[in-house]
């Protein structure tokens, strides 16, 4: 909560994923300024436009909430401040103008100043008489030119020193001495857009409709893996990927989920996915649905990605979990999470795909690349090398598994 805006839930910058938090909903409001990026994956456009499709009003302004409102505006996203301005129209182009280094301290204050805040200090002392215009000018097209995290207050009064602006860089130090936050663009562009959020909250105002200027759709594979990790509830991603590998019978299982994805034809449609078979795969494939040993042939080319945030797709994927299922899964993810912890110069994507595959040979009996390439598809992973990043997380767990099954054996014998 924040004390100036009582009704605002405040958290930190955004990254990747956060928008799909199943805490959002229709009519909420969310206000978009700073993100985390370089280190961490930034917040993709894609997660807005699926907020703005689910009735969620999002607000940009400052810093990335700026740049991705130029970049999503005419898609529904609200822009808001001069800093979205001066992008929209071009001042600005390269996403350094807002950005803002830290040290390893975790302290909010930023090493560099932003250059969108250079530019305000630029305007105000063009209005106040200290610099010319054309002076402004070049002392911006100096600061451009410098790594953003070399923009320190001391380096930018000696880069207007070096440029001849000694009057601006004694007016600036002044200022900003007299008040840290004088030229803070982005702090006058973040509360413009708080004052704009409460309005839109108020109780008599109704989402808007999402709007999109493009019949494509935007709903890529891509945006539906992200939407699969972070919407649904913590883990439903690896309990189904458990069942996909571990659990015999989930063949049928998927067989079942394919009749009734909404990807494969038009729901409530009679016999629709021998429909979609016929158009896609033609008059042969579709002989092929009635004969058992040939399904294969089918799988194997048809393939959705199932939207695991939709509880009658999760729940028809999980419809053979049992609680024991359940149990491992949590359990050789904690395995997996401790051994990482314990080993920090090791990674899951140091377990090479060659030694996936020879895993999943033992776990499926499936001997040659043919019928390994038949068993995904059996089991809804389009390719091998999908399986192999669904099975990393288990591969610690199952392992050790193996292990203390063959230790008891051997205790058994002896």
């Amino acid at each position: 909560m924040s004390k100036n805006h009582p009704d605002f839930v405040l958290h930190g910058p955004v990254r990747h994923g956060d928008l799909f938090s199943p805490t959002l909903s229709a009519g909420d409001v969310v206000v978009i300024v700073d993100g985390i990026y370089h280190h961490r994956l930034a917040l993709r456009h894609k997660e807005i436009l699926d907020a703005l499709a689910r009735g969620i009003t999002v607000i940009g302004a400052a810093s990335i909430g700026a740049l991705r409102a130029v970049e999503l505006d005419e898609l529904g996203m609200i822009g808001v401040g001069r800093i979205y301005g001066w992008y929209r129209d071009g001042v600005f182009e390269g996403d350094d103008a807002v950005s803002v280094a830290h040290g390893e301290t975790g302290s909010p204050m930023g090493i560099n100043v932003p250059l969108v805040n250079l530019r305000a200090a630029v305007l105000a002392a063009d209005s106040a008489g200290v610099l010319a215009r054309e002076g402004g000018q070049r002392l911006m097209a100096r600061l451009e030119h410098e790594y953003y995290p070399l923009r320190t207050l001391d380096r930018v009064l000696a880069l207007a020193r070096e440029c001849g602006e000694v009057a601006f860089a004694d007016w600036y130090a002044s200022q900003v001495l007299t008040d840290p936050g004088a030229f803070d663009q982005k702090r006058a562009d973040a509360l413009e857009a708080f004052a704009l959020a409460e309005r839109f909250a108020l109780p008599s105002r109704t989402a808007p409709a999402s709007t999109t200027t493009s019949g494509r759709d935007w709903r890529t594979e891509f945006y539906r893996r992200w939407r699969n990790r972070y919407a649904p509830a913590p883990s439903v991603h690896h309990r189904v990927a458990y069942q996909q590998i571990f659990t015999l019978d989930f063949p049928d299982t998927w067989w079942d989920f394919l009749h009734r994805s909404p990807d494969l034809g038009s729901v409530g449609a009679p016999d629709r996915f021998r429909s979609h078979v016929l158009q896609q795969l033609g008059a042969a494939a579709a002989q092929w649905l009635d004969e058992p040993e040939l399904r294969t042939r089918i799988t194997t080319l048809l393939c959705p990605l199932p939207d695991l945030a939709e509880p009658e797709e999760a729940q028809l994927l999980l419809r053979q979990e049992s609680a024991d299922d359940r149990t491992r899964v949590s359990h050789w993810l904690h395995r997996m999470q401790h051994h990482l912890d314990t080993h920090p110069e090791r990674s899951l994507g140091q377990i090479t795909e060659a030694t996936c595959q020879e895993l999943l040979s033992r776990i499926w009996d499936a001997h040659t690349a043919e019928d390994l390439a038949l068993e995904c598809g059996r089991r809804g992973f389009a390719s091998l090398s999908r399986a192999a990043s669904a099975l990393r997380p288990f591969a610690i767990g199952y392992l050790e598994s193996l292990q203390t099954a063959r230790t008891g054996e051997g205790g058994s014998d002896a």
